[in-house]
């Protein structure tokens, strides 16, 4: 049987790669915001002990909730994408087996159970 819809199987391939490109970009981004955030805040503790007390640590947990922030919602896009990738799959398959039950119920073409045996 033919496939058909050869453009919505690019796509949908399209948002896999999507999907994982932005997982790693994403994780890249937060573990480089997190390594920024903890040199710059052990450089000013170091730096400005007396003036800024509070500073230094203040600065390493934002980079710490924004890292991990960062972390999360790569992980969420990254889902979201990689599922309209398999949505497209889905209806694909979909429309594969209703063409081929009705190729068989008019009598054009065997089963694929008859073809395996």
């Amino acid at each position: 049987m033919e496939k058909r819809f050869k453009v919505l199987r690019i796509v949908g391939t399209i948002y896999k790669i999507l999907a994982w490109i932005t997982l790693i970009l994403g994780t890249l981004s937060g573990l480089g915001m997190l390594g920024v955030s903890l040199l710059m805040g052990m450089r000013m503790a170091r730096q400005l002990p007396r003036l800024y007390t509070f500073a230094p640590q203040a600065g390493m947990v934002g980079g710490i909730v924004g890292a991990i922030a960062i972390l999360l919602l790569a992980i969420l896009y990254s889902l979201f994408l990689y599922a309209a990738g398999e949505f497209i799959y889905l209806a694909l398959a979909i429309e594969e087996n209703t063409r081929e039950t009705a190729l068989y119920l008019r009598g054009k073409e065997e089963p694929l159970e008859s073809l395996h045996n």
